[in-house]
């Protein structure tokens, strides 16, 4: 009788976690091993980016924080040239991505660019044609 007890009670426990920890590892799961390019793919945009601007043969560092929501983008901008400044009008759409920086001690810098191989390249600024690329960090 006594083991029946234990084993009614052995077989209660599992039979209430054993979904609930179903649930828990799914969750993980999905979270660990979702492939980077499925996310990537749902949002190519959203996140912080090392930035190089090649102009008249000098490369300058810069950094840009994206958030993607819908076809806008938002965020922001850094380089030691302009200092920090906001993006504004910022659009994805086709693969293509365009918005202008304001800057506090730079003047605006209207930008166009396409996603390749992951990379943000092909750049250009309004008043001159110049490369610039972008990776994801």
């Amino acid at each position: 009788m006594h083991l029946r007890c234990i084993l009614s009670l052995v077989l209660l426990t599992l039979a209430t976690t054993a979904p609930l920890a179903c649930s828990t590892t799914d969750t993980l799961h999905s979270k660990v091993f979702r492939h980077p390019a499925a996310k990537q793919d749902s949002d190519p945009i959203s996140g912080e980016w090392d930035v190089t601007f090649h102009v008249q043969n000098t490369k300058t560092p810069a950094t840009f924080k994206l958030k993607l929501d819908g076809e806008k983008v938002f965020g922001t901008a850094y380089s030691d040239h302009t200092g920090p400044g906001t993006l504004r009008d910022g659009s994805w759409k086709n693969n293509q991505l365009s918005f202008t920086l304001d800057f506090a001690r730079h003047e605006s810098i209207a930008v166009t660019g396409t996603m390749k191989d992951g990379t943000l390249s092909e750049f250009r600024t309004e008043g001159f044609s110049e490369k610039w690329e972008a990776k994801r960090k």
